[in-house]
């Protein structure tokens, strides 16, 4: 009888039991391969921004190096002299530590005996050296005095750096300590805290209020590949802002407050663009606003904070979950979320609603575990809550579907019921597909008039000609024309701040998706240029994140090429990847630059910082521009003959001597030639640009 019953159970719940174990192991499975690494992560950046605002701390202070700093000393590398004067300066404070994250293996006069002589007479200095990868040596007499620490950054595969170096063996089999750590260590031997081992064996040790465990391949999303030395993550506590930071030109003419440096760890390092010590952080992960990237010396001093913040304040270090406590919880959430889907005929609400609380507690409990210094998978539990609840559904529907088709079959057995059930059955389809056609043809009305006004909004946003002509010194004219249907063509003339931006481009494909993605595209640079961002590689990468997200949103694979060009008093910048850009010079003589170079494909990838390299050149009064699409080149006469770009630089270079707009005309009624009445299969965009004499 017992049995009997637990057979039933079992028989009851047998989808529940083989759909639980399934789900997880393949989230699993794909967890340890790495296939949603990226994608926590991307959550641990938001818990990161989440979080409350630190306080500042007034234990560090960040002499920062910029643009200007460069530029007041006059050279860079800076000379010897230059770095032995900054050091007495701040030695006048008496901080309790000072550590510079520039390399200095080599002499830079002049000066060099000045600066030796201040490294031999500062036993509270540290220097630096690389020791992975490319190593670079350190300063040969810090080195002699034991006063280097290593500086190397750990970069997780999406770029970013969530890990910091506590120890790092070096070739000749010895051992050296991070940056943050040895400064860190520097200002807790004056406060009599002191490294104490708790488990040698497996590296765990404390430090004050602090225990340090190290991260291993069997912690949250990384694996063996990612291991080296001893890491751990990084607790960040914030940006520049969240430490005490002063320029290097003040501490140079000794602008420094009193006591502004005084017993506190000061840290000096480069902020400078130029120099390229600037690096991507959790806090780089803003989904709407583009943010800027952490110097180099900043997230040394955030691991400095954050071991003397653990040490002496007990601030949570951060620790990752191992990965068999993260397989038990995937593989209670399937469970759960097979048992609520089990539910979904007769009890709907409460599966939508389980759902829903399961995901909410997910998010809750990982950011109430992250502020208490531990980091829980979010999206792999989402990701199976989700997977494992429409498994189930799919499955019970079929089920559903099954015993009706099998109550369909006993009706078979009065064949006049059977025929006069089918007869109804039928009437009633043809009545809905009648309702169904004339829907169609509704939605087929509704859809062609959303065309006709996506198309004119298209039109709506192109430059005005009182717009190009109030342009000073510029003969500017532009031309587009879909094809039958919405056109993914896009172009524009932009006049900001005494710097004319011209925009040409092309998405792939036609129709509703193409026009939208040309829209957001003028919509987006637009933006870009009312925040006057003027740096080409962050506005094309910027403009990338973009599109990119929205075109993931919008859930279809259109892309597009893009060539972005800035004018200003004689000088224009190229960058983006396009057809080739058509310089013609006073007389029509015709030079094609090659865009294929200077960047990538908007929207097809998240990131292609990397491949934007933009080119510059000058502009003579009678010189100018022409952009064009491919809808030109490619143009097809009666025998399949493309138009291509010889006969339009020909065309281009007879017509020079006449105005934009009558060159625009010239090439606009060859293309009509050639295609002559053939079908136009592809947008015509054209843009002239003409430096007036």
């Amino acid at each position: 009888m017992i049995g009997e019953k637990i057979k039933n159970r079992i028989k009851k719940w047998r989808a529940t039991l083989i759909i639980t174990p399934c789900v997880a192991g393949i989230v699993i499975v794909g967890s340890n391969i790495g296939l949603v690494r990226i994608l926590e992560w991307v959550t641990l950046d938001q818990l990161f921004r989440l979080r409350p605002q630190e306080s500042v701390d007034k234990r560090i202070v960040i002499v920062t190096i910029d643009e200007p700093d460069i530029q007041y000393v006059k050279q860079w590398p800076m000379a010897d002299r230059v770095m032995a004067k900054m050091i007495r300066n701040i030695k006048a404070q008496q901080p309790r530590a000072i550590a510079i994250d520039i390399y200095r293996d080599l002499p830079v006069e002049p000066g060099h005996a000045e600066l030796v002589k201040e490294f031999q007479n500062t036993p509270n200095f540290i220097g630096i050296e690389k020791v992975a990868a490319k190593p670079i040596a350190p300063p040969p007499t810090l080195a002699k005095q034991g006063q280097v620490a290593a500086n190397d950054l750990l970069l997780d595969t999406d770029g970013k750096i969530r890990r910091g170096i506590i120890l790092l063996g070096k070739p000749d089999q010895s051992l050296a300590q991070g940056l943050g750590v040895k400064l860190a260590l520097m200002y807790l031997e004056k406060a009599g805290i002191e490294l104490k081992a708790i488990n040698a064996d497996k590296q765990i040790y404390g430090l004050g209020k602090a225990k340090f465990v190290p991260l291993s391949s069997n912690d949250g999303e990384y694996n063996e590949a990612d291991m080296g030395g001893y890491q751990i993550l990084i607790n960040y506590r914030g940006g520049l802002e969240s430490f005490l930071h002063i320029s290097m030109t003040d501490v140079l003419e000794n602008r420094i407050p009193a006591d502004f440096m005084r017993d506190r760890l000061v840290l000096i390092g480069a902020k400078a663009p130029s120099l390229n010590d600037n690096y991507s952080t959790p806090y780089n992960n803003n989904l709407f606003f583009p943010t800027e990237l952490i110097p180099g010396v900043v997230v040394h001093a955030n691991i400095t904070s954050q071991i003397l913040s653990a040490a002496i304040d007990g601030r949570p270090m951060l620790q990752a979950t191992i990965k068999p406590f993260n397989w038990l919880l995937i593989c209670f959430w399937s469970g759960y979320s097979a048992t609520v889907g089990s539910m979904y005929i007769k009890k709907r609400r409460l599966t939508i609603g389980g759902l829903f609380l399961a995901v909410v507690i997910i998010v809750s409990s990982a950011y109430i575990a992250f502020l208490g210094g531990w980091i829980i998978p979010v999206f792999a539990p989402i990701l199976t809550v989700v997977s494992a609840t429409i498994v189930t559904i799919v499955h019970v529907l079929w089920r559903n579907l099954m015993l009706s088709y099998r109550k369909l079959e006993d009706y078979a057995h009065n064949l006049e019921i059977k025929v006069q059930e089918r007869t109804a059955e039928l009437a009633e389809a043809n009545e809905e597909i009648c309702i169904l056609n004339e829907k169609l043809k509704e939605d087929n009305l509704r859809m062609s008039a959303e065309l006709d006004i996506l198309r004119q909004m298209q039109q709506m946003i192109l430059p005005k000609p009182e717009e190009l002509e109030a342009i000073e010194g510029l003969d500017i004219a532009g031309f587009m024309e879909a094809a039958d249907e919405v056109g993914g063509d896009y172009y524009d003339v932009l006049y900001t701040d005494g710097i004319v931006t011209l925009g040409i481009g092309d998405v792939t494909g036609h129709g509703l998706e193409s026009g939208l993605l040309m829209l957001m595209t003028q919509t987006a640079v637009r933006l870009l240029k009312e925040i006057r961002e003027s740096d080409s590689v962050r506005f094309l990468d910027t403009l990338n994140r973009t599109l990119y997200k929205n075109v993931q949103r919008m859930n279809c694979d259109k892309s597009l090429t893009l060539v972005i060009l800035n004018y200003t008093q004689g000088q224009i910048s190229i960058s983006g990847q396009h057809e080739e850009t058509i310089i013609v010079r006073d007389g029509g003589e015709i030079e094609r630059i090659d865009t294929m170079d200077l960047g990538f494909p908007i929207a097809l990838d998240d990131d292609i910082a990397d491949f934007i390299s933009p080119t510059t050149l000058e502009l003579q009064p009678g010189d100018g521009v022409v952009l064009y699409t491919d809808g030109i080149t490619e143009a097809k006469d009666i025998n399949k003959n493309q138009y291509g770009i010889e006969q339009l630089c020909e065309i281009i270079s007879q017509n020079w001597h006449q105005s934009a707009s009558e060159i625009k005309d010239a090439v606009i009624s060859d293309v009509r030639r050639h295609i002559g009445k053939q079908k136009v299969f592809d947008d015509i965009t054209l843009l002239v640009f003409k430096r007036q004499q």
